[in-house]
């Protein structure tokens, strides 16, 4: 179990556990699978990186920006974004993981320049992401 402050995660002040599966770490060193947990964790140690560096980064949820999570309840990812992007609006860079269904991404928001960037590593394959813009957008 990992308990975080949800403050993190631009959410209230109270706290939130979440599992981090065994099965989940061994995908993981098999290089067959990558969970949302792990992710969570990797994007909290990079929070807590910037902030001791004084980084102009800031990182969002990616069990929050996922696929699965938009498709489900859509305005709540809308709130959330809006929220995060509030407090972080004096960053140059904002990333997150985004779960397209079968695969993950690295998706970086530019705020001063307007521009939203998708880094796949399958990019040879079109992917729809029409989703993720509309929530981008609103």
């Amino acid at each position: 179990m990992v308990k975080i402050r949800r403050l993190h995660f631009f959410r209230s002040q109270d706290a939130e556990c979440f599992l981090v599966g065994f099965n989940g770490l061994c995908n993981l060193l098999k290089i067959d699978a990558l969970d949302v947990s792990l992710l969570r964790c990797f994007s909290l140690c990079m929070i807590l990186e910037t902030k001791a560096h004084a980084l102009p980064m800031g990182f969002l949820d990616p069990e929050t920006m996922s696929l699965s999570t938009i498709t489900c309840d859509k305005s709540y990812v809308v709130d959330y974004m809006t929220k995060a992007l509030k407090q972080l609006v004096k960053k140059d860079c904002i990333t997150f993981a985004h779960d397209t269904g079968d695969q993950w991404i690295l998706v970086a928001l530019i705020p001063r320049w307007g521009k939203v960037l998708y880094f796949d590593s399958m990019r040879s394959e079109p992917r729809d992401h029409s989703l993720l813009k509309n929530v981008i957008n609103e």
